[in-house]
């Protein structure tokens, strides 16, 4: 598909293959660093962004997208053609608080950050292989502090249920801290999901959408969910909403069960992706034929 036939509401840009970690959870499997792969070519990335027919959420996603020294420009590219940047990231960078504010001097107004450990270094041994807390804590509050949505992304299995609650409150007192109001001009997510097994993955429990639903119940209190993201209707996604001492936060939680052909969300028609020849395919089928592996991870191996 050309970018000028794009139909997809969110379209990923896989900006850079390296990564200054080594999570357990990696659907890039052995593309991770790997010299093979080029980073996003910045002339051909605008060419193909200002051919998008419709105003798309411009996903950068990586490995890890801090890494790879354009992203600023590329975001204002996002800007200059009127659509909505986002990324993903770990987070590490935003530790920096002068990282925090050229990025949203750039033009990037929300970002998701993974915390699957939430506060506790012993949970992000196990998931991030390395102690990670303090420096995911410091990139949380320099969203809050300069106003940087940070949409909360959770891998969840049954060893890190605990740190839930504990990263709420978390987020109640920064959001205090810096006077802040979760809500429709501020919308703080927490996204939960479960295990993909996909690429690089931890041999743990996957939970199905409605275990997922029952364990932010448990951890966030009752909610009513909505299988319909964007306009779209969604069998292994929903979202919700709950008040909180911080204001209205936004929840979503996501089945990353794969099919019977290893793949999670086939079919999906709001998540697209650009490839290396520029042009747009769905985001999981074309990682279909990249991804080598899966390589499951034991979890006793990286206590």
């Amino acid at each position: 598909m050309k970018p000028e036939d794009n139909t997809f509401r969110i379209l990923s840009i896989q900006t850079t293959y390296k990564c200054n970690m080594t999570c357990a959870n990696c659907y890039l499997g052995d593309m991770l660093n790997n010299p093979n792969y080029e980073d996003v070519h910045i002339e051909r990335f605008e060419d193909a962004i200002s051919r998008l027919p419709n105003k798309t959420e411009i996903r950068f996603i990586g490995a890890e997208p801090t890494m790879n020294d354009s992203l600023f420009d590329m975001i204002r590219i996002v800007k200059k053609y009127n659509h909505l940047p986002s990324l993903l990231t770990n987070g590490l960078k935003l530790a920096q608080e002068d990282y925090v504010i050229n990025l949203k001097k750039s033009g990037l107004n929300f970002l998701g950050l993974s915390m699957n450990g939430g506060l506790d270094d012993e949970v992000y041994k196990r998931f991030d292989n390395g102690k990670f807390a303090t420096v995911k804590k410091r990139a949380l509050e320099n969203c809050i502090k300069h106003k940087l949505v940070p949409h909360i992304n959770i891998i969840v299995d049954p060893t890190n249920i605990h740190i839930l609650k504990p990263l709420l409150s978390y987020i109640e007192e920064l959001c205090k801290k810096y006077n802040r109001k979760s809500g429709i001009k501020f919308p703080i997510v927490i996204r939960i999901k479960s295990v993909g097994n996909m690429g690089n993955y931890l041999d743990t429990y996957t939970y199905n959408i409605n275990e997922l639903i029952d364990i932010a119940k448990e951890n966030f209190g009752e909610f009513v969910p909505k299988f319909e993201v964007n306009g779209y209707k969604e069998t292994n996604t929903c979202v919700y909403q709950f008040e909180s001492k911080a204001g209205t936060i936004y929840g979503k939680c996501t089945d990353w069960t794969v099919d019977d052909d290893g793949l999670p969300d086939r079919g999906s028609k709001r998540r697209g992706i650009l490839t290396e020849d520029y042009e747009i395919e769905p985001f999981f089928e074309y990682y279909e034929t990249k991804v080598d592996g899966p390589r499951k991870i034991k979890l006793e191996l990286i206590k």
